[in-house]
């Protein structure tokens, strides 16, 4: 009973008959009993593990889901970029300002 006392953790309908076949010990009768016991709360089970997506998949989907956010936020990113712009203007106008009043004591 040691994966009961650390918790089942059950995708599928397939990986729970699975884990309480281990947690029987091979024992079929106790495994069918513990199935049908957590099986009955857990009625929209589903028979089989669903299949992770393809690397490609996930690929297209975050580059989908970055491009969306841009999208959505464009005005937010083009100020930032205007502000971020602004003070490097600033900043090198001041600089060229110091260089130039340096060059006037010497």
């Amino acid at each position: 009973m040691q994966m009961v006392q650390q918790g089942l953790r059950a995708t599928s309908k397939s990986s729970l008959k699975l884990q309480c076949l281990f947690c029987a010990k091979g024992d079929l009768k106790e495994a069918k009993e513990l199935y049908d016991f957590f099986a009955s709360d857990m009625p929209d089970l589903p028979d089989q593990d669903p299949v992770p997506p393809t690397w490609q998949q996930n690929t297209a989907q975050t580059i989908n889901g970055i491009m969306d956010w841009v999208k959505e936020n464009q005005g937010t990113l083009a100020q930032a970029y205007d502000f971020i712009a602004g003070i490097a203007r600033r900043t090198a106008a001041a600089h060229q300002s110091v260089t130039t009043n340096s060059r006037h004591y010497e």
